[in-house]
């Protein structure tokens, strides 16, 4: 082997040796990944874990029933049915605001024809209160 690292770089040969290593770990790993008894193997890994944690979350599921707490389903379907009313009390929001902006703006407002009663007949037959003129007042 050749000295090709310069001395003023002393990570050099550290960088070479991670780089080999890399490439060698690199081909091993795709020759033994491509072969059919690690993709088998990977295979039933897989289903296994699968299995397991379908049983693990109907177990949970029954425990919470029992409980009588709501399972992760139900908090779902829960969500699901918030979501669609927050949707559809949107769309009415935004229906309201443009029917309400239209109509104020094409008919004027009510005309106000109301008058005030009249005065009870009692109040008109009675005289008016006078009230005396100031004096002096006595000390």
């Amino acid at each position: 082997m050749t000295n090709k690292f310069s001395p003023l770089d002393p990570m050099a040969m550290w960088r070479e040796l991670t780089a080999q290593w890399e490439k060698s770990t690199n081909e091993f790993a795709n020759e033994t990944m491509a072969s059919d008894p690690f993709r088998q193997g990977m295979h039933g890994g897989m289903n296994a874990s699968l299995t397991a944690q379908k049983a693990l979350g109907d177990l949970m599921a029954r425990y919470l029933t029992m409980l009588n707490l709501p399972t992760r389903a139900d908090l779902q379907a829960l969500g699901e049915q918030l979501q669609r009313i927050d949707d559809h009390l949107a769309r009415i929001a935004r229906a309201v605001e443009g029917s309400g902006a239209a109509v104020a703006s094409a008919a004027p407002g009510p005309r106000r024809t109301r008058q005030p009663p009249n005065p009870p007949p009692a109040a008109a037959t009675r005289p008016a209160r006078t009230r005396k003129p100031a004096g002096k007042r006595r000390s």
